[in-house]
């Protein structure tokens, strides 16, 4: 399958500030019928690039349509060009 930008749902922003410049972090929702792992891969998350930045949230309800797992995923990397990259939320992985 493939990443479907109309089910990632952010439900709630909220701004820090970083030395002087303020800036946001998002929290997202994203459910799908993929699996944990294709969630995980770089790139997965490419056609979101114009809308998460690094460190954003997003907890994702994977394989929904089987046997659903949650996991927490922290953006790691929004290149220019270049995959995006996720990392498994340290502790949330449900799928253990």
């Amino acid at each position: 399958m493939a990443f479907k930008i109309r089910q990632l749902s952010r439900y709630h922003s909220v701004s820090y500030d970083d030395n002087g410049t303020s800036k946001k972090c998002n929290f997202y929702n994203y459910v799908t019928t993929d699996p944990d792992a294709t969630v995980q891969t770089a790139g997965y998350f490419n056609d979101a690039r114009a809308t998460l930045n690094v460190g954003d949230s997003i907890t994702a309800i994977c394989d929904a349509a089987g046997t659903p797992e949650r996991v927490t995923l922290l953006v790691a990397t929004v290149p220019a060009s270049g995959n995006v990259t996720v990392a498994v939320n340290a502790g949330t992985d449900d799928t253990a």
